[in-house]
């Protein structure tokens, strides 16, 4: 009898045995075809949805050499003789190249769009060793080389003129390049320009705090009213500040979405595998850190390159942005001077307004900018 009895416990020991086998083999399964789905098979989807057929149109993925480095630019548009704008990426260090895909495919039936991964960026990150690039990481540098990746684009595209895009630290950096080289450049587009950074952090802080408090939770009233703005120059506080309170903005609409914009990226068709871990194991902020040594220098004001602009100006800023604080860039437009300029706010939007309210962003770039430079 107590044999039966053991006998029936093994049986039955085995059996949980094999479906527990069996159920940790079919969720490996699972795993292993959904990250092949989201990996592999979606972007291969994306890609071949759409791709660039027409007869003058481009789809060209290039590498130049500028400045002792290989640098990676990506060429898409329609028709090679519409209106061409070289986009400059935000961060510093954050390319927005595997996140084309998420806005992008519409503008390009209306501008050919040239993307740069800056200097120790994504693709260009990995094609140079990082150490000794980092070595020559300077603004002035980074502003030689969009000057001479326009430079490139006008022989490549056999057009004179070009509209620099630039978001974020792309505005600071599309600022300095159409005031030092105006001649290049038809417009010059900002979108969330940045102005003065400490006055920006300072105001981004007191609205995270306000919509803390108007939003009730305690535990979220307690994070933003524990920020201390730091003091001085960039520094490691500085680093562990921009972490937390980015992360307070994006919960209520201020700054980018770090999920959908991490989820865009790891399912882009345009980075390989190796190109998305530059996400994961390059800390951007301190990749980057003579860049943001110099942005967050107390004495940086975009006022530094000067108010009066050769070129047509156009804004476009999310009204709810204050990760670059949308109070600062109206007041700095204001003071412009320009043969032409024009401010767009996109409701609904904080500083990604090109992946928060697309519609909107893409309608501004193709009904209202592009005739406003057509016409010129």
């Amino acid at each position: 009898m107590k044999e039966a009895t053991a006998l029936s416990q093994q049986c039955k020991k085995g059996k949980a045995l094999k479906l527990t086998g069996l159920f940790l083999a079919g969720l490996v399964t699972f795993v292993t075809l959904a990250f092949i789905s989201i990996m592999v098979i979606y972007p291969a989807i994306v890609r071949s949805t759409n791709r660039i057929i027409t007869p003058n149109g481009i789809d060209s993925m290039e590498v130049i050499e500028i400045d002792g480095i290989y640098q990676a630019l990506y060429f898409r548009g329609q028709d090679t003789s519409n209106p061409v704008i070289l986009m400059l990426h935000g961060g510093p260090g954050a390319p927005d190249m595997p996140q084309l895909h998420n806005y992008q495919f519409e503008l390009e039936g209306y501008f050919t769009i040239v993307r740069l991964d800056q200097r120790n960026t994504g693709k260009t990150f990995f094609l140079n060793n990082p150490e000794e690039v980092l070595e020559t990481l300077t603004f002035e540098r980074v502003v030689s080389d969009a000057h001479e990746v326009t430079k490139y684009i006008r022989e490549r595209l056999n057009t004179e003129q070009i509209i620099v895009l630039g978001h974020s630290w792309g505005s600071i950096l599309g600022s300095a390049l159409v005031q030092q080289y105006p001649q290049y450049f038809s417009a010059y587009i900002s979108v969330g320009q940045a102005v003065n950074m400490h006055e920006s952090e300072r105001l981004g802080l007191e609205a995270v705090i306000e919509a803390a408090r108007a939003n009730g939770n305690s535990r979220s009233i307690a994070a933003a009213e524990a920020l201390r703005l730091p003091q001085g120059d960039f520094s490691e506080d500085w680093i562990s500040y921009l972490i937390e309170v980015r992360a307070l903005m994006g919960r209520y609409g201020y700054g980018g979405n770090h999920l959908q914009l991490a989820w865009s990226s790891m399912t882009s068709p345009y980075y390989t595998l190796r190109e998305k871990m530059y996400y994961i194991t390059v800390d951007a902020l301190r990749n980057q850190w003579s860049l943001f040594e110099y942005i967050f220098s107390a004495n940086f004001d975009i006022r530094n390159f000067g108010t009066d602009y050769q070129i047509p100006v156009f804004y476009i800023m999310g009204e709810l942005d204050r990760q670059t604080s949308y109070q600062l860039a109206r007041e700095f437009y204001e003071e412009i001077s320009a043969p032409y300029k024009a401010f767009f706010s996109i409701p609904n939007a904080g500083h990604m307004s090109m992946h928060e309210n697309t519609t909107e962003y893409n309608r501004i770039l193709i009904e209202e900018i592009r005739p406003l430079i057509m016409a010129r």
